[in-house]
């Protein structure tokens, strides 16, 4: 746009197909509750994910029609948009999807900035699982819990219903599976070792 700054990012196509292309992804993530695509893309869809979820917070008539014209599938998703999704976040009061950069899906060919795209407080909520492995390590080590994590675990379990349960749970099940894979680590270098080594 000549004189500003550019509102949204056109993404190369006509404005039909970019809209298409924004609803579709945006179906998908409220389907899978996370999907990967290019960061231009996940940064657009992520301005109307958030709109939608603000639409089922507001559960009106008028919210609803609007909803079921942005959804490719109004009929599956519309129940879980003003059930599901609006009690997780109607005492959040904004940010409910989340961007995480990654190493680029198409290696081989264009080298396109990739990312995540996620509804946070999900089952699928990466930043969730990565605060659980953290204090899993930190718990084992001599140092104990950092500054920073202490921090991340305030922010992912801030407004999630049961915050504190669900991250003990979490780190239970990957202490228990650090546990397995340390029994079969020392399970299979025995395997390896002769009779005579072991007997010394």
């Amino acid at each position: 746009m000549a004189g500003g700054a550019m509102k949204y990012r056109h993404l190369s196509r006509s404005s039909s197909h970019r809209q298409a292309l924004l609803r579709n992804l945006v179906t998908s993530l409220f389907t899978h509750e996370s999907i990967q695509t290019t960061w231009p893309k996940a940064k657009e869809a992520q301005r109307l994910a958030e709109k939608l979820v603000t639409l089922g917070k507001k559960n009106t008539s008028a919210t609803r029609r609007r909803a079921q014209e942005i959804f490719f599938h109004p009929l599956t998703h519309l129940d879980n948009l003003f059930t599901t999704l609006r009690a997780r976040y109607l005492h959040r009061p904004g940010g409910y999807t989340r961007v995480l950069r990654i190493e680029p899906l198409n290696k081989h060919h264009d080298q396109a900035p990739s990312a995540i795209l996620e509804l946070v407080d999900g089952p699928k909520d990466m930043r969730f699982h990565m605060t659980a492995k953290t204090l899993v390590r930190e718990r084992a080590s001599e140092e104990g819990v950092r500054e920073i994590t202490a921090k991340n675990i305030a922010k992912v379990t801030r407004y999630r219903s049961n915050g504190m349960e669900e991250l003990e749970r979490e780190v239970k099940k990957m202490e228990a599976r650090v546990g397995d894979e340390e029994f079969k680590e020392l399970t299979v270098g025995f395997s390896g070792r002769t009779e005579g080594e072991m007997e010394g």
